[in-house]
């Protein structure tokens, strides 16, 4: 007796998850449908209990698998679901039977000249030029058919009926192969035609090149115009070869084809089954290739008529075709760089910048046009001159030999943090300068954004930076005013650093330990850990001191530490 069992599970609406001896499945459709992935489709009539079942994968099976004559047709594929070894020794054998006598006709029919596949065995023996030669098979078709039904119907043949079924494939199979015709190499045109088919080229997709062509004039519109060229040309190149390959590889296909279709038609007599051809000729590759490439050009002169300008600019926002260099910062200034670099040949179109007289600065900050007029301006340094604008006078921005000038300072910190513009008129170039307080002990210190060919000393500004730093831009002037220390105060980054080097007296105790750090590091018995707790020190500096007292105690304290391990070597103690 066997055995099952089945369980179904609901995991959406019409869909359900079965779980049964021979496997899982999944049942999609509702009352009155059902389909499974087993081939198999139900379809009733709710509240009666009538419903009827077929199986897609049995047709396809039994189509494949039947006799091939008009005798043996009509045998019905047979599951193999839950079969003892007897019945599948049974099912086993009426395969045999069938694909053996199948394969011996095909194999005649071929040798004549009738190209047909085992589907269409049962159009081929209808065929009258063979009738003579298939009605001395018939006893032997007629063994094999009983012997088929015998299985069929009551499931099991006997040993003597196998043994007779046998013999009369056995016999056709002799006298097939005894009547075969000279036209033998049918077989092999129609594999040679097969191969061909199915080496023809695959359509190319054109949706991948477009939208990085798109993508190019997406680019050359709002980043770079050279990355977006070449975005947009390497898009149309790649589109191009792609369809010249495939007309090319097409042509060679078509020839190919042509060649195997002559020899297939020299050796046939009788076409049963359709040759082998290829599904359609009709592509369009050609048009939809025209077509990409159209949508692509009236993309890129769409792209060039509204954005006939846009320079390309690095992650800094400053203009590629000058050069950065035109300021070096310090920890208690700003030091310009020389002004005298030379103009560069290239000519653009001048900015009209006569809409912001009157416009507050706050208004225009964040206008493209407005930042694109100064020069070396990070997103950081923006925030700054963002906040220094957020007060101004009601004027506004005013219009001063030529300049539109305007200033401005920190909301309830104007004594402190200002800062102002100059942008030349005619050349549409500007210079930003910026008042920040930039460490404890109130020193001020300006920052200054120009271009090489405009010096904050030909505009407006000049009298206005004098002003809140009480010096000018000289490079000197601010060089000065940095203090002696054991490193560079031009990189000072943290708040100790700054201190130390706005004061003579913090400035003196950092040479001083820095000679007994050179002593105690000679003398040290143990090397790593000096290093270790040198790390640690200098960390807790960095970390903890954000005021001239703590500084104060800490180099006293360092000093007494680190001549102590100059003087015995014994790092561990200290």
């Amino acid at each position: 007796m066997g055995w099952g069992f089945r369980k179904s599970i609901k995991i959406a609406p019409g869909i359900r998850i079965n779980l049964s001896k021979s496997g899982i499945s999944t049942s999609i459709g509702g009352k009155g449908f059902t389909y499974n992935t087993r081939g198999r489709i139900t379809t009733s009539i709710p509240g009666t209990g009538i419903r009827y079942t077929t199986n897609l994968k049995g047709r396809k099976s039994s189509r494949r698998d039947s006799h091939g004559t008009s005798e043996s047709t009509g045998t019905e594929h047979m599951n193999t679901e839950n079969l003892s070894k007897k019945e599948q020794a049974t099912q086993d054998f009426v395969y045999k039977v069938q694909s053996r006598t199948t394969n011996a006709l095909r194999q005649y029919f071929i040798s004549h000249g009738v190209y047909v596949e085992d589907d269409d065995i049962g159009e081929a023996v209808k065929l009258e030029a063979f009738q003579p030669f298939l009605n001395t098979l018939a006893h032997d078709l007629a063994l094999t058919t009983k012997a088929i039904k015998l299985a069929v119907d009551i499931g099991t043949v006997s040993l003597a009926e196998k043994e007779k079924a046998m013999l009369a494939v056995y016999e056709m199979e002799h006298k097939c192969a005894a009547a075969q015709g000279p036209r033998g190499e049918l077989q092999t045109a129609a594999s040679a035609l097969m191969a061909r088919v199915r080496a023809w080229p695959s359509v190319p997709g054109f949706v991948g090149p477009l939208f990085a062509a798109l993508l190019g004039c997406f680019l050359m519109a709002v980043l770079s115009v050279p990355v977006g060229q070449a975005l947009t040309g390497f898009a149309l190149s790649y589109g191009g070869y792609k369809t010249f390959s495939f007309m090319r590889k097409k042509a060679v296909s078509s020839q190919a084809i042509k060649e195997a279709n002559e020899w297939f038609q020299s050796k046939l007599t009788v076409e049963v089954t359709p040759r082998p051809a290829i599904r359609s000729s009709n592509d369009y590759v050609a048009l939809k290739a025209a077509a990409s490439a159209t949508v692509t050009a009236a993309a890129v002169i769409y792209t060039i008529i509204v954005y006939p300008h846009h320079p390309a600019s690095n992650g800094n926002g400053e203009q590629v075709t000058l050069q950065s260099d035109t300021t070096a910062v310090g920890s208690n200034g700003v030091v310009p760089a020389a002004a005298s670099a030379t103009t560069l040949n290239t000519v653009h179109p001048v900015p009209d910048f006569s809409w912001l007289v009157g416009k507050y600065p706050s208004d225009v900050v964040n206008d493209k046009r407005f930042r694109s007029a100064f020069n070396g301006v990070s997103r950081a340094d923006w925030i700054k001159i963002l906040e220094r604008l957020a007060v101004v006078n009601s004027s506004g921005i005013q219009m001063q030999d030529g300049y539109l000038v305007a200033q401005g300072c920190k909301e309830h910190e104007c004594s402190t943090e200002q800062a102002a513009f100059a942008i030349n008129a005619t050349s549409g170039k500007g210079v930003m300068l910026v008042k920040q307080t930039s460490n404890p002990s109130g020193n001020a210190s300006i920052k200054i954004f120009q271009w090489p060919d405009l010096p904050v000393g030909v505009t407006p500004l000049s009298s206005w930076a004098q002003e809140a730093a009480g010096t000018d831009a000289a490079p000197s002037a601010q060089t000065a005013s940095f203090q002696q220390t054991s490193f560079e105060c031009s990189k000072a980054h943290s708040d100790a650093e700054h201190i130390i080097c706005s004061d003579a007296e913090l400035a003196s105790d950092d040479v001083r330990l820095a000679a007994i750090y050179a002593k105690a590091k000679a003398a040290a018995d143990d090397p790593v850990a000096f290093k270790e707790r040198t790390r640690a020190q200098w960390n807790y500096r960095e970390q903890q001191c954000h005021e001239r007292e703590c500084l104060i105690r800490w180099y006293a304290d360092q000093n007494v530490a680190l001549a102590a391990i100059a003087e015995t070597g014994k790092v561990a103690q200290q």
